[in-house]
């Protein structure tokens, strides 16, 4: 009877393991798609803003409201033709956060694409 209480408990643990960790294995799977999805979308808006500077030279940044959600596109930097220009996700779980450095002449010539 002691025997069969003894791997009855171990087979419980067991278990108990196994199951602790496939919730951990999927918070992660989770976390990891969540996060792929929201630098998609941050990119989506990086480029809704070189859209409105190609046809706007005096655009100044501000919020992009697409369906999935909103992001802050800042003008970091604007000499001449180069422009720095950065979004941001206002999704406060899964930040990211994209810049780009261009240079619009006639048309937009990407230099620089990065994640910060």
């Amino acid at each position: 009877l002691t025997t069969v209480i003894i791997i009855l408990a171990v087979v419980l643990v067991m278990t108990v393991s196994v199951n602790l960790l496939s919730v951990g294995e999927a918070q992660s799977g989770l976390s990891l798609y969540k996060g792929e999805d929201s630098l998609a979308f941050v990119e989506g808006c990086m480029e809704d803003a070189l859209i409105k500077i190609r046809s706007n030279d005096s655009y100044t940044g501000g919020t992009i409201t697409r369906p999935e959600g909103s992001c802050v596109i800042t003008i970091v930097s604007h000499v001449g033709s180069n422009w720095t220009v950065t979004a941001t996700t206002t999704d406060t779980k899964y930040v990211r956060k994209v810049q780009s450095v261009i240079v619009k002449t006639s048309s937009i010539a990407i230099t620089s694409w990065q994640e910060i």
